[in-house]
């Protein structure tokens, strides 16, 4: 689901601190001694790595909601192609919507990582959807949460096949009515 360097991780340590993917390291590179620990403000604490410019967004996220564990950022391309033409992905299948309950949002932010005057549209949406278990960044990607950053990755992964399967989905309808 995602290639190169990009795309985050991080996972909750207690109630201020959080282990961090490095920018720059593939998910497959990250090891023990490359991941990096920061306070929720995204200030490096421990590691000789600088940590992603997610770690904004990641910390609030922690500090808002106490009980997110772990958080995983992905550059999925069905779910970017989604993000580019509706503002949700409808949960088409009946295993994501058993899993999921609730449709993915898509939320606008005007830089590639989500700065803080932005942060109350990633907030509302977890308000306004308890249930909710991600969102997607238009034209950036998949942010997951979950009690675990297995859990949170295991709800990417189903995202993006929702989303592969709903773009699919669409495009068989649109080919029926011309």
């Amino acid at each position: 689901m995602q290639t190169g360097t990009g795309g985050n991780l991080s996972v909750r340590l207690d109630d201020h601190f959080m282990l961090v993917k490095p920018s720059g390291f593939s998910y497959g590179a990250c090891s023990e001694e490359n991941m990096t620990v920061t306070d929720f403000s995204g200030k490096l604490m421990l590691g000789i790595y600088q940590p992603t410019r997610e770690s904004v967004l990641h910390g609030n996220l922690y500090n808002r909601f106490p009980d997110i564990g772990g958080i995983v950022h992905v550059h999925s391309p069905y779910a970017i192609l989604v993000s580019l033409h509706y503002d949700q992905v409808e949960l088409v299948t009946m295993h994501s919507a058993m899993k999921l309950r609730e449709p993915i949002p898509i939320i606008d932010v005007k830089t590639q990582a989500v700065e803080e005057p932005e942060l109350y549209k990633v907030f509302n949406a977890f308000e306004n959807n308890p249930s909710l278990s991600a969102f997607i960044l238009r034209g950036h990607g998949i942010v997951a949460i979950g009690k675990t950053a297995e859990k949170a990755g295991q709800t990417a992964e189903l995202i993006e096949e929702t989303a592969m399967i709903f773009w699919e989905d669409e495009k068989m309808k649109c080919m029926k009515n011309s």
